[in-house]
């Protein structure tokens, strides 16, 4: 029992080592106690790993993420980088060869060391030279100088903008807008006539399957050797351009938007194609598996959770994670929903918030908002007449709500790509689409 000062008497039991025991205990005998959590515990190996888990490939100490493609602590990556590209020949070990290194041994051996370096994956090729690395840092700081730019000349006068920064901005519009107004492109476009009757639906579905048979040939390659979260960034980048590609030509098959004025055409798709990508998803994601299939061909690529993570963190994996569990399960009550809704907010003005204030007004704002309307109505009238009304409200509800977080979600995600990427390897119009805040 403790005395009156606080302290516990002489046999009482140390509090703080129990403490510890039990904590430890219930991390590893009931890993899932813990039911604030939106993940199931089934589903533990889609969890990314907390930091502390960590342990370097080389030595087996406390690792904090990927050093020249490898698991690795800061000790060992240090040693690598110092020694990695110098003769190898010069490190003799005095144990022919095998000893083990550990965090307690790692010092004692240079030779072994470094060779467990090699064997375990790490790559020279990957250190940076030092007119690299002063190259990196300076095209870190011309972007954030560049956005600091932007943002005060915003601010003080809309119309200050360097000719240098129109002239990219418009070869990077006349791309998008060459995809959007093409009339004889490689894949024929057949606009589908105007149904006002039960077959709308098909008529939508049909203008969608046809729009993602587009099967682009473009490619683009990287011969240098690419860090991990670099090389998953451009990965998505073009897998999201072909997506692009084939929204842009279902779209292009549907009357409402082809009667549109040509600009108009091009200032929605630039608007609101970046969110309506994260509703397109949806159609197939995998929650199960965090799975997306972004297509509806056999060789269409897949595109794994752990490459968002890898490229744009734990944070935005997450987040992503938890915006595709909710669409999902709209998707699951009927795929067709998410279908026109796509059409419905192509059909939004300015859908995001992340678009340039200096974007031109619509030409035909109320043309827009009658094709928008019609789908609205289609989508309202169906739901109502197999779901009920009370879920009727909650599917718009979950599908505008969504649409603020998206809109969060993508402001950080165009944030990382500036600040790792030379947006002169993305694909135009994926560039335009980022590059337009």
């Amino acid at each position: 029992m403790a005395n009156k000062e606080g302290n516990p008497s002489p046999g009482a039991p140390q509090s703080r080592k129990r403490r510890l025991r039990v904590s430890a205990e219930m991390y590893t005998s009931n890993p899932s106690t813990d039911t604030s959590t939106s993940f199931n515990a089934k589903n533990t190996n889609n969890q990314p790993r907390k930091k502390s888990d960590l342990s370097c490939v080389v030595c087996c100490g406390s690792a904090h993420g990927y050093n020249f493609d490898a698991i690795s602590c800061e000790s060992c990556k240090a040693f690598f980088r110092r020694n990695a590209l110098l003769n190898t020949e010069r490190l003799k070990c005095r144990r022919d060869g095998c000893c083990e290194i550990t965090l307690e041994t790692r010092r004692r051996c240079k030779s072994c060391r470094l060779k467990k370096c090699f064997t375990v994956g790490m790559r020279k090729e990957w250190i940076l030279t030092e007119e690299e690395k002063v190259n990196k840092k300076r095209r870190i700081e011309e972007n954030r100088r560049l956005r600091l730019t932007n943002v005060d000349e915003t601010l003080l006068s809309p119309n200050a903008i360097s000719k240098e920064r129109m002239d990219i901005t418009e070869k990077q519009d006349l791309d998008l807008q060459t995809v959007v107004l093409n009339k004889n492109p490689a894949y024929p476009v057949k606009t589908a006539p105007i149904v006002r009757t039960n077959d709308f639906f098909d008529y939508v579905i049909t203008a969608f399957n046809d729009g993602f048979k587009l099967n682009p040939t473009a490619s683009y390659g990287w011969s240098y050797p690419l860090a991990k979260k670099i090389t998953a960034l451009y990965q998505i980048l073009q897998t999201k351009n072909t997506t692009a590609l084939r929204l842009i030509s279902f779209f292009k098959r549907l009357s409402e938007f082809d009667t549109l004025n040509e600009m108009d055409k091009v200032n929605l798709v630039k608007n609101n194609l970046a969110s309506i990508f994260f509703f397109h998803a949806a159609l197939g994601y995998d929650p199960i598996n965090d799975i997306y299939h972004e297509g509806i061909l056999s060789n269409d690529t897949l595109l794994y959770g752990s490459d968002i993570r890898e490229a744009h963190g734990n944070n935005i994996h997450v987040r992503c994670i938890l915006i595709m569990r909710s669409l999902s399960s709209i998707v699951q009550m009927d795929s067709r929903i998410m279908q026109l809704t796509l059409v419905i907010f192509l059909f939004a003005r300015r859908l995001s918030n992340t678009i340039n204030i200096r974007e031109p007004p619509l030409t035909n704002r109320q043309q827009v908002f009658e094709a928008q309307n019609i789908y609205v109505e289609q989508l309202w009238t169906f739901l109502e007449r197999h779901f009920g009304i009370a879920r009727t409200i909650r599917t718009f509800t979950t599908l505008i709500s969504k649409c603020l977080l998206i809109d969060a979600l993508f402001r950080d995600i165009q944030q990382d790509i500036h600040e790792n990427l030379d947006l002169n390897h993305v694909p135009s119009i994926m560039r335009t689409l980022i590059d337009m805040s």
